[in-house]
């Protein structure tokens, strides 16, 4: 251009047999789908922004164009590959709490239309991802044509219909709200229908994509394995903006899966509670360590702006919180306060034969100082608020007890904590029939209240885990883990229900160490079997709403 400036991403030399490596693909993908799902409010002027930002408005959505080369050259391996990266791509982007709707399209010499932004279930990411999944291989019968055209002029009628039935709504500029993002995923070049570049050319007339709206659309095109797939058609067919690529080659599907799946982990998005990033992190973001001087004596979770959530019983040892510090993303924080449960009484039945009783172990821990949210700290996802809805994908106003049933209606239901040394360790919380042999866990022999009666030591209010003798292997919690959080994950979102209390063994107790200084977790004693007890955020609820209400928005119970 005049400017001395590329009128799109820079050119490069190619050889026609190089590929581009999935690690290359990841971090630049990342950043362009993380500008496309950023949340409204987003500052354009973030130092620490990656990419462009799209923000949102009130009224905006998003909608996703998947489209499939179903060709006969793409054989059934190769294309099972592309219809799980398809699959991941809508399971991933749905987990975001930004408006999204779907659409599907398979074609070879025709095109196949699996579900349309159109179509109510557009924007319910189980029903698409379950068309996906009963697609098959073959659908097309022996056609071999490879029409790109056919599929992009699929997106451009449903772009239309969304404009006219605007318009017939009496809401004509609604649809400028809309952003729109095609995914083409083919495995050669196109050979019938004509040029794609032509269908591209009616969508942006339909949208009206000029200088100033040429962020409401973005075409990216993946072109896999075959030697045929050419650049230029490609880079014909996808967007062109400054600093961003979004015409790729890769060398198999695999690779393409690879990509994707390394783009979608590292899109870090604005204010979104239980994200971990990237998705192996051994320590989560949420994760707090609190501490007096240099001892770390328990853990803790953040809840968002300047909250902690930990166990009451941290606080027995009467220091005054200035001696007190939390340990979080990185950085000390003062700790200003806590407000401990009124109900928690360590020594509540002591006349009962019960030295130490944990019922209702909670506090919220204030800090001298709010803290970030994005990225590292940030904040976890707890029940009953609209954020688990957002995160578990329920419905609007979906009530405290759904959300019960949805996270611990099961017999055995897989949760992590957080270790000593900032590892995920696993456990499985009992519940139904199950919850009353991993109670009884509390009086075996050998503790202190083994003569007391289960329902004395162990209420309503707690959440049990532990090995069982022959079940699978379960991690039990140490001295010093106590406060923090007892998670489970759902579709990529992370939501705490419960605060680890107290517990039958401690495995450090012997504090010894591996040749590489790792901590070792002693077995229980024979005949014990490990019981730990997590207050259950369920059952706190009026506790947390009288905190947090300023703080969370809560769903009716």
């Amino acid at each position: 251009m005049e400017t001395g400036r590329w009128s799109g991403p820079e050119p490069t030399c190619r050889h026609p047999y190089s590929y581009d490596l999935p690690e290359d693909i990841s971090g630049g993908l990342g950043s362009s789908f993380a500008s496309i799902l950023e949340l409204a409010g987003a500052h354009t002027d973030d130092e620490t922004s990656l990419g462009r930002r799209i923000v949102l408005s009130r009224n905006g959505s998003l909608h996703v164009y998947l489209l499939l080369d179903a060709s006969g050259s793409v054989q059934q391996d190769n294309f099972e590959l592309f219809r799980q990266s398809a699959v991941a791509i809508v399971d991933r982007l749905s987990s975001f709490e930004v408006p999204l709707r779907f659409a599907i399209v398979s074609f070879a010499t025709n095109t196949r239309v699996i579900i349309s932004t159109t179509e109510e279930d557009a924007s319910d990411a189980d029903e698409v991802i379950a068309r996906l999944e009963a697609m098959k291989f073959g659908e097309h019968g022996n056609a071999t044509g490879t029409n790109m055209h056919g599929a992009l002029l699929e997106v451009y009628h449903m772009v239309l219909f969304q404009k006219e039935r605007s318009t017939r709504d009496g809401r004509p500029d609604v649809w400028k709200d809309t952003r729109h993002v095609v995914i083409l995923l083919t495995d050669g070049r196109f050979n019938v229908g004509g040029h794609p570049r032509d269908a591209v050319a009616k969508i942006e007339d339909v949208l009206e994509i000029k200088e100033d709206r040429e962020e409401y659309l973005d075409i990216y095109a993946f072109g896999v394995g075959a030697l045929e797939v050419d650049m230029a058609e490609l880079e014909a067919v996808a967007s062109h903006r400054r600093d961003e690529r979004h015409a790729f080659k890769l060398a198999d599907a695999s690779a393409l899966r690879q990509a994707l799946e390394g783009a979608l982990a590292a899109t870090a998005l604005g204010d979104l509670c239980g994200v971990i990033v990237p998705a192996g992190a051994a320590r989560p973001p949420w994760h707090v360590i609190l501490r007096t001087g240099v001892q770390q004596r328990c853990a803790g979770t953040l809840l968002g702006g300047r909250w902690v959530l930990t166990a009451a019983h941290c606080f027995l040892g009467g220091e005054s919180p200035h001696t007190w510090s939390a340990e979080l993303g990185g950085q000390e924080v003062s700790i200003r306060g806590w407000n401990i449960h009124e109900d928690f009484d360590i020594r509540g039945r002591a006349a009962w034969g019960i030295p130490e009783f944990y019922d209702y172990d909670v506090a919220l821990v204030e800090l001298a100082e709010e803290v970030g949210d994005k990225g590292l700290p940030r904040r976890i996802c707890i029940p009953c608020t609209e954020d688990a809805n957002r995160a578990m994908r329920m419905a609007p106003g979906s009530t405290c007890q759904k959300q019960e049933v949805e996270l611990l209606g099961h017999t055995h239901i897989p949760a992590e904590f957080v270790s000593l040394e900032d590892k995920r360790l696993s456990v499985r919380i009992k519940e139904q029939q199950e919850r009353a042999s991993c109670l009884g866990g509390a009086v075996q022999p050998g503790l202190p209240h083994a003569n007391a009666s289960v329902r004395d030591v162990v209420t309503e209010r707690f959440l049990c885990s532990g090995q069982e003798s022959g079940g699978e292997r379960e991690d039990a919690a140490c001295k010093g883990e106590s406060g923090g959080s007892l998670f489970v994950e759902r579709r990529h979102r992370f939501l705490q229900v419960g605060v680890l209390s107290w517990g039958t063994f401690n495995p450090c107790h012997r504090g010894g160490r591996d040749a590489e200084g790792g901590l070792l977790r002693s077995p229980a004693p024979p005949g014990h079997h490990p019981r730990d007890f997590a207050i259950s955020l369920f059952r706190i609820q009026p506790w947390l709403r009288r905190h947090l209400g300023g703080v969370l928005r809560f769903t009716p119970l």
